[in-house]
């Protein structure tokens, strides 16, 4: 890795806080890595698991999901179930060999513009140790981003959609929303699904 490498950084932000949380943190002048791209989501909800997968797919290096607090969402648990969709695009990267740090899933409210610049600061550091897509993982690139996009399309197929639904009733009903019990249940529940679509 040359210390020229400028890592490509795709976000899906939530409207309502991380995005806002962007804007302020500009107009309050704070200085944060450029690298971040941005696609503004209504809420972390609506993010389908294929989004990173593709964004990936497509030529990012890393990609971020920034929305409201657990607890806090505009639309009651749009971001609980965000954890859902994220927890699937972790497994279906490291079933491909892809690095689970290059997909990052966090918070910040509308007011926290301060706390939005060390979340991105800090992601991009990561990423930028990391390198290219591929680097980290010893795979070649373009043979990666094939797979990654036959990822993005399995993450669409019926079975593994039925699959998120069950784990996200599970989460809801259980109230266990930490990272390691819904990885748990979307691998619980989507496991068969994701063993007969990923070679």
């Amino acid at each position: 890795m040359t210390e020229h490498y400028v890592p490509k950084i795709l976000g899906f932000l939530c409207n309502w806080c991380c995005y806002t949380a962007a804007d302020s943190a500009g107009v309050g002048r704070y200085q944060y890595p450029p690298n971040l791209r941005v696609i503004r989501i209504m809420c972390t909800g609506r993010l389908d698991p294929s989004f990173p997968l593709e964004g990936l797919a497509s030529g990012a290096d890393a990609v971020f999901v920034g929305g409201c607090h657990p607890g806090e969402c505009h639309y009651q648990d749009g971001n609980y179930h965000a954890l859902v969709s994220a927890a699937l695009a972790h497994e279906a990267m490291a079933r491909i060999g892809v690095s689970k740090e290059r997909f990052l899933i966090d918070w910040a409210s509308a007011a926290e513009g301060p706390n939005f610049v060390k979340i991105i600061t800090r992601f991009t550091q990561q990423v930028a140790k990391l390198g290219p897509l591929g680097g980290s993982e010893g795979l070649e690139p373009t043979d990666l981003r094939a797979k990654l996009s036959l990822a993005a399309e399995a993450a669409r197929h019926r079975k593994i959609r039925t699959g998120l639904i069950n784990a996200s009733r599970e989460m809801m009903k259980g109230g266990d929303f930490s990272r390691a019990t819904v990885a748990g249940l979307v691998a619980a529940k989507c496991d068969k699904a994701l063993s007969e679509l990923f070679i």
